[in-house]
C-alpha cells in the first residue's frame, strides 16, 4: 500500500515537472539564454529521477519502446558523433545537451505519463498556453509593440508578432505544432460540448497567432499541415 501511494505520488511528481519546462520554457523566450535552460535541465533531472524511483518501487512497469523511439535514439546518436567532429566544441557542446534534454522529455513523457488523464491534460494546457501567448502576439501586432517582456525587439522584427519569444519565425513554429492538436480534439474528442467550444477558440485564436507573425515559412508549413489535417480526417470519416 505505501508503495502504491509512493508509486502514485512520483507519477503525479512527473507530470508536474513536465508541465513546469513545457510551460516555461515557451514563456521564458523560448529558454535561449543559460540561466533559462538550466532551470530547464534541472526540472529534467528532477523527472528522470522520479521516473527512476517509480521503476524501482514498482518493478511491474513496463518500458514502453514504439518503432519512433529507435529514430530519437539515432538522431541522438548522430548529434553525439557530430559533436566530436565539430570545429567550435563549446557551441556543439550546448547544442548537444539541449538535444540530450529534449530526447530525455521525450522517453519521459513516453512512459511517465502513459495514463489518457495525463495526456489530455498535457494537451490542454499547452493549447491554452498557445492561446494566451497567441492574444500577447496579436497585441504586439495591434500596437507596433517593441517588447517581449522587458525585452527589446530588433529592429527587423517590430512590425510582426512574435509573441513571448524573440523570433517571430520561432512563434510560429511553436503554435503550427499546437494548431493540428487543437483541431483534432475540438472535433474528433470525446469531450463535453462546452469544452469543444473552448478548445475550437482557442484553436482560432491560435490561428490568428501564426498569421500577425509574418512568417512566410510558419504560413506555408500551417497550410501543410491543415491540408494534411483534413485529408486524413476525410479519410476516416468518409472512406
Amino acid at each position: 500500500m505505501i508503495l502504491e501511494r509512493l508509486d502514485s505520488w512520483c507519477e503525479k511528481g512527473v507530470l508536474v515537472l513536465v508541465l513546469a519546462v513545457l510551460v516555461f520554457g515557451p514563456l521564458a523566450t523560448g529558454a535561449v539564454r543559460p540561466l533559462e535552460f538550466l532551470i530547464i535541465q534541472a526540472m529534467t533531472m528532477g523527472a528522470i529521477a522520479l521516473l527512476t524511483l517509480r521503476f524501482w518501487l514498482n518493478p511491474g512497469h513496463r518500458l514502453l519502446w514504439p518503432p519512433v523511439c529507435w529514430a530519437v535514439l539515432a538522431f541522438v546518436v548522430y548529434a553525439i558523433i557530430r559533436y566530436q567532429q565539430a570545429d567550435l566544441e563549446f557551441v556543439a557542446r550546448q547544442e548537444l545537451i539541449r538535444i540530450l534534454v529534449y530526447a530525455f522529455m521525450f522517453f519521459i513523457a513516453l512512459n511517465g505519463l502513459a495514463r489518457q488523464e495525463s495526456t489530455q491534460l498535457l494537451t490542454f494546457v499547452m493549447v491554452f498556453l498557445g492561446m494566451a501567448i497567441s492574444m500577447y502576439a496579436i497585441y504586439q501586432f495591434v500596437t507596433n509593440s517593441e517588447y517581449v517582456w522587458h525585452f527589446i525587439k530588433p529592429r527587423g522584427y517590430r512590425h510582426r508578432g512574435s509573441g513571448t519569444y524573440i523570433c517571430p519565425n520561432h512563434l510560429a513554429g511553436f503554435l503550427e505544432m499546437l494548431l493540428p492538436l487543437g483541431l483534432a480534439y475540438s472535433l474528433t474528442g470525446r469531450l463535453n460540448h462546452v469544452t469543444r467550444v473552448f478548445l475550437g477558440y482557442a484553436t482560432f485564436v491560435i490561428l490568428a497567432g501564426i498569421g500577425v507573425t509574418v512568417s512566410r515559412g510558419g504560413w506555408v508549413a500551417t497550410a501543410t499541415s491543415l491540408v494534411v489535417f483534413f485529408w486524413l480526417l476525410r479519410r476516416r470519416f468518409c472512406p
